[in-house]
């Protein structure tokens, strides 16, 4: 049953063919997990470039995306995209520690301020509603952060939702 699972995704996101948007802009919100503002810009058929300015991880980040896209089923009637791609980011943040010092019996917060950079994943379906310029989309970010408390730097997954005008 898994084989067949997989067998049966597998030939979903095939593609023969490139594929061409309808749109060579896009800006837009993402909400959820790693929430902000977005904006994409098709760098030729199947090739986008992505910028990202989220809250994340306590902090801010700025987000560089290399994005590849292909049609997500075999059927050309659905405007439905695989994009996936890879980049980087940086970015500030504010961690708070809860201390309790061994003569003080007061509890208090201990904060302190660390940069934010490290590498990003990106999996997306994008949908584009007909005969209007919005485009949804369904997107997993997962990234890894090099000067973090938090497992390995590895936070998995981050699931939001996108909104984006098409120009």
């Amino acid at each position: 049953m898994k084989k067949t699972l997989t067998l049966f995704i597998l030939t979903l996101l095939a593609v023969t063919g490139a594929i061409s948007q309808n749109y060579e802009q896009a800006a837009g919100l993402r909400l959820g997990a790693a929430g902000g503002i977005t904006y994409r810009r098709l760098l030729g058929s199947d090739v986008a470039g992505e910028i990202m300015l989220l809250g994340q991880n306590n902090g801010t980040s700025l987000v560089f995306l290399f994005e590849k896209q292909k049609p997500a089923v075999l059927f050309d009637d659905l405007n439905l995209t695989f994009i996936y791609g890879a980049g980087v980011h940086i970015g500030g943040a504010n961690h708070q520690n809860d201390c309790n010092e061994p003569y003080d019996y007061n509890y208090y917060y201990h904060g302190y301020n660390t940069i934010q950079f490290g590498f990003d994943g990106f999996a997306s379906f994008e949908y584009m509603i007909p005969k209007y310029p919005i485009a949804l989309s369904l997107e997993c970010k997962p990234y890894f952060e090099f000067f973090d408390d938090h497992w390995l730097g590895l936070h998995l997954p981050v699931i939001a939702f996108g909104a984006r005008y098409t120009f």
